[in-house]
C-alpha cells in the first residue's frame, strides 16, 4: 500500500517538476503585460536580431534547423530586425525589402554570408543594392522598395517594439508576446531551443486557461 502511495506520489509530482526546468528570472524573463501577436491562434517565437551580429549569424542555421524538424506544430517562427542605433536603419529597411520583393529566402542567408563568411563591409543603401544586383535581382525595384512609405513604416515599427521589448541586445526571442529570453539567458544555444519549447508549452497552457476563464461569458 506504501508502494502505491509512493508511485501515485510521484506521479502527481512530474507535471511539476516538468514545469520547474526552467526558472522565470533565471532562464527567460515574463512580461508584466503581454504584448500583441501577429500569429492568430499559433503560438509566436518572434527573433529580434541584426545582420551585422555575430551571434545571430551563428544562431541562424540552428533556428532554421529548429524551425524545419523541432518547432511544435501550435508555433510560428517570425523574425524582427532589432534597431539599437541609427545605423542599423538600412539592415531592418533591407529585410523588410527582402519581404516585401519575395526574395528573403535567399537574401537573408546571402547577406549574413557576405558580412560575416567573407567578412564585407555592407552597411549602406548603395551597398545592400549592389549584392542584391550580384545576386541576380532588379537592383531598380530593390531602391524603390526600400525608399517605399511600407518599409519605412515597418522599419519605424520594429525601432519601437525593439524599445518596448525591453531587450538589451541580439538575438533575443519572444515568445507569445509573454516571455523574452536569449542565448546567453538559457544557457548556451543548444538549451536556448529547450527553453523556447518549454515558454511555447507555457504559453499555449495560459492561453487555455484564458480561453476556460473566458468561454462562460460568451
Amino acid at each position: 500500500m506504501r508502494k502505491l502511495i509512493g508511485l501515485l506520489a510521484l506521479i502527481t509530482l512530474l507535471p511539476l517538476t516538468a514545469w520547474a526546468e526552467f526558472k522565470d528570472g533565471e532562464h527567460y524573463a515574463r512580461y508584466p503585460q503581454q504584448f500583441p501577436v501577429a500569429t492568430g491562434d499559433k503560438i509566436e517565437v518572434r527573433e529580434i536580431f541584426w545582420y551585422g551580429c555575430p551571434h545571430c549569424y551563428t544562431l541562424e542555421p540552428k533556428l532554421q534547423q529548429w524551425e524545419k524538424n523541432a518547432m511544435p506544430d501550435n508555433a510560428e517562427l517570425i523574425r524582427m530586425p532589432g534597431i539599437f542605433r541609427e545605423n542599423w536603419v538600412p539592415h531592418a529597411r533591407a529585410f523588410y525589402t527582402f519581404k516585401s520583393m519575395g526574395i528573403l529566402d535567399t537574401m537573408h542567408d546571402a547577406l549574413m554570408i557576405e558580412m560575416h563568411q567573407k567578412k564585407k563591409r555592407i552597411t549602406t543603401r548603395e551597398q545592400l543594392a549592389d549584392l542584391v544586383e550580384a545576386k541576380g535581382y532588379d537592383r531598380k525595384k530593390f531602391l524603390s522598395t526600400y525608399n517605399s512609405f511600407s518599409v519605412d513604416s515597418l522599419s519605424r515599427q520594429a525601432a519601437i517594439m525593439t524599445k518596448r521589448y525591453g531587450i538589451t541586445g541580439v538575438p533575443s526571442i519572444v515568445v507569445d508576446g509573454r516571455y523574452v529570453t536569449g542565448v546567453g539567458q538559457a544557457g548556451g544555444y543548444d538549451q536556448l531551443f529547450k527553453v523556447i519549447n518549454y515558454l511555447i508549452g507555457l504559453a499555449a497552457e495560459e492561453r487555455k486557461a484564458a480561453g476556460e476563464k473566458q468561454a462562460p461569458a460568451g
